[in-house]
């Protein structure tokens, strides 16, 4: 079974390598209004409620409060009944960075390259879980790891002002 705590660490060497939890300036998402700020890569305009009742807390209560934020939105059964912690870290994270529909579309994707045969769809079920489990752990890493290059590469491709990200992108998939 994977574990939360090292799916969590993982994300977090990314959004605050730290554990700082302070609030820094961030990037608006679309549609949420100017200017936007993120403790520990929770965005405000993104989770304006969450990011909130963190940022209202005292400085050495965040960390737990941020790690039960990204517990209750990104972390799951399916995730937490995968094999591998290495497989599971990396669809975490890539949840926590592109949204859980795209991690697990190219985890289905990953495992359709190892010879799976699953709908690509973006949703977790038994099948999928399955089918995960059932890979080779090790090539399932390297398969995921090269869809999700893939899918930055694309992101980039067709937004060019996105090519500025795609050095951290590339950076934070091929961990």
């Amino acid at each position: 079974m994977a574990d939360f705590n090292t799916a969590f660490q993982w994300a977090m060497q990314f959004e605050d390598p730290l554990m700082a939890c302070q609030q820094v300036p961030d990037a608006a998402p679309a549609g949420a209004p100017e200017p936007c700020y993120a403790i520990s890569g929770i965005n405000s305009g993104a989770w304006p409620n969450q990011f909130a009742s963190i940022a209202a807390l005292p400085q050495r209560q965040r960390s737990p409060a941020v790690a039960a934020f990204y517990q209750a939105a990104f972390w799951n059964n399916w995730l937490a009944q995968l094999a591998s912690d290495d497989v599971a870290k990396r669809v975490f994270d890539f949840g926590v960075n592109a949204g859980a529909g795209t991690s697990v579309k190219t985890l289905q994707q990953a495992v359709n390259t190892l010879g799976g045969s699953l709908t690509v769809d973006g949703g977790w079920g038994p099948m999928t879980l399955a089918a995960t489990n059932a890979a080779d752990q090790a090539a399932l890493v390297q398969a995921f790891i090269a869809a999700r290059v893939a899918h930055y590469q694309a992101i980039a491709a067709a937004n060019p002002a996105d090519q500025i990200y795609l050095k951290g992108w590339l950076a934070r998939a091929q961990s």
